[in-house]
């Protein structure tokens, strides 16, 4: 016996065996229960999602023998004749190739033949778009007025080119889309009764590659069978459809958001190497974002990349997508496809963009950091904001922020930015590095003493070393005296010190009194165990290579 294909063998005979379009069946069953059947139907719809199944069991329900019934029988004579195609009152006609004036006024020559064995005689014309505007013409009076025993069932992929004289002559079913979960349930079911082992991963691979048309997954799931034999794995399905794996979405995602460019290009090479269409791999990665926004914005039951969801802010899922879908236009025009990837690639990971991208993001952190702080001070005013039990001196602590916040001099820091940006070109030789780190700094405040910010940790570390400070403080007393002292803190905490100190302000404390915080800026530990005691070294100091010391 000839093998059949799995969608032609598995093709629904009865409204229940339909997935999805629920709506569409229980209104057509309706109509059945109610012998309320009209004279002309449009299905309109994508393809693979069931318009022309549903034509063919509603043909067999009208002509049941055991109706009113809101299912056909599919045990009478008409029922199993029809399904053989021995019943010449079901007819089929492909307006593709048959959309001419003379077919058309063919048949409407024929419908006033009573039907042979049936109630109806059902015209069942699958895309009826491609009839000419003539062929269209010849059809409109008989659809508007046929014999009561003639149906006709209009199935269309492209319902804009219906002439409106034709739509409203129609009762007009939308079909949409299947869901995902009701592919994957018609593939389980078929996976079971043809007895193959396929994993769930893998289902819903097929489930997704589809993209709503069941026709087409089980099709897909077809290729699989012809390909990896009666066991089927994920990588199969994407060997046989020619998607990117999740796995390398998840790898190439990843790379682009550190910015890695050297392992994004490696593994773009690869899936290009494995075969991969340029066009299939942008389209992939645009559907993973889609999949990557709504798993940010919403509850998703099946969550394919909840492990990097927490990497990617909203505007950078935007910027992504921005330059992706710019690529899909781009690569229309071009026989250079893949040099306009890469080239994509690379402006994803290095775009002027993705640096104020990155720093709001750090400001939206930083807000909610503060959101949190400002809740904890309400629930526990007499509480630190972040308690620490540290046992190593602090090199800067919160009341010092505190005590240059308090008495800060604007005209002193107006004065001292005057002359920051000469800091890079200082003249002195024995100063210039100092100088120069001092100008990777921001300076925030000035009392008697500066308060300085870095936006690294071992930045802040360095120039509050004893020497650094000796330096700084002879850069900016060579020629009047203007300060005593100067702290320096990390940016992050600046940035929630300072929302605290105005919210405090703004409440009505003019010396606002900040609570604890660690600012995480420590003396060296082993610095300080291995450093000798102060009479030990003030007797080398004094009697130099004399002094003994004994324990």
């Amino acid at each position: 016996m000839a093998y059949v294909a799995l969608y032609r063998a598995y093709r629904p005979k009865a409204f229940i065996e339909v997935s999805g379009q629920k709506v569409i069946i229980k209104t057509l069953q309706n109509a059945l229960l109610h012998d309320k059947i009209a004279h002309a139907y449009l299905f309109s719809g994508p393809r693979g999602t069931g318009k022309t199944s549903i034509a063919k069991i509603f043909a067999k329900a009208v002509n049941c023998m055991h109706q009113p019934n809101s299912e056909p029988c599919n045990e009478c004579d008409i029922c199993v004749g029809i399904d053989n195609g021995n019943i010449p009152d079901v007819i089929e006609i492909d307006a593709a190739s048959n959309n001419g004036v003379d077919e058309i006024r063919d048949l409407r020559d024929k419908v006033k033949y009573m039907p042979s064995v049936g109630r109806y005689k059902v015209y069942i014309i699958d895309e009826v778009h491609m009839l000419t505007p003539g062929a269209f013409n010849a059809l409109l009076k008989t659809l508007e007025e046929p014999p009561k025993h003639v149906i006709f069932i209009l199935a269309t992929t492209e319902v804009h080119k219906i002439p409106p004289t034709i739509l409203s002559r129609c009762q007009r079913f939308d079909f949409k889309n299947i869901d995902t979960p009701d592919i994957i349930e018609k593939l389980s079911v078929i996976a079971e009764k043809e007895h193959i082992k396929i994993s769930p991963d893998a289902i819903y691979a097929v489930a997704e590659n589809a993209e709503g048309g069941l026709r087409d997954a089980i099709s897909l799931l077809d290729q699989a069978i012809s390909y990896s034999g009666d066991s089927i794995t994920e990588d199969d399905v994407h060997q046989v459809s020619g998607s990117v794996s999740k796995k390398a979405i998840i790898k190439l995602l990843s790379a682009i958001s550190n910015k890695e460019i050297s392992p994004a290009m490696l593994i773009m090479k690869d899936l290009l190497a494995e075969g991969k269409e340029i066009t299939r791999i942008v389209n992939d990665l645009i559907l993973a974002l889609r999949d990557i926004l709504l798993e940010k914005s919403t509850t998703v039951e099946h969550a394919k990349y909840k492990e990097i969801v927490p990497i990617f802010s909203y505007d950078k899922i935007y910027f992504y997508l921005d330059i992706l879908n710019q690529l899909q236009q781009d690569m229309k025009w071009t026989h250079q496809k893949r040099a306009y990837v890469e080239l994509a690639l690379i402006k994803m990971m290095e775009h002027p963009t993705l640096k104020t991208i990155d720093y709001e993001a750090q400001i939206a952190d930083l807000k909610n950091s503060v959101h949190d702080l400002k809740e904890l001070i309400k629930m526990q005013p007499k509480q630190a904001l972040v308690q620490t039990n540290h046992v190593q001196k602090p090199l800067v602590t919160i009341k010092q922020v505190e005590q240059v916040l308090n008495n800060s001099d604007k005209e002193k820091k107006n004065l001292l930015l005057k002359g920051w940006e000469h800091l890079k070109d200082y003249p002195k030789s024995h100063l210039k590095m100092v100088a120069y780190l001092l100008s990777q700094a921001e300076l925030e405040a000035v009392s008697d003493t500066m308060l300085l910010v870095y936006d690294d940790l071992k930045l802040c570390k360095e120039i509050l070393e004893p020497d650094m400070k000796k330096s700084v403080l002879e850069i900016f007393n060579s020629k009047q005296h203007l300060i005593d002292d100067y702290i320096a803190i990390l940016k992050t905490d600046w940035l929630i010190i300072k929302e605290v100190y105005l919210d405090l302000w703004k409440k009505g404390q003019k010396k606002p009194k900040l609570p604890p915080y660690d600012l995480k800026l420590y003396e060296n530990k082993d610095q300080e165990e291995d450093k000798e005691p102060e009479i030990i070294a003030l007797a080398k100091d004094y009697f130099g290579d004399k002094a003994i010391i004994k324990e």
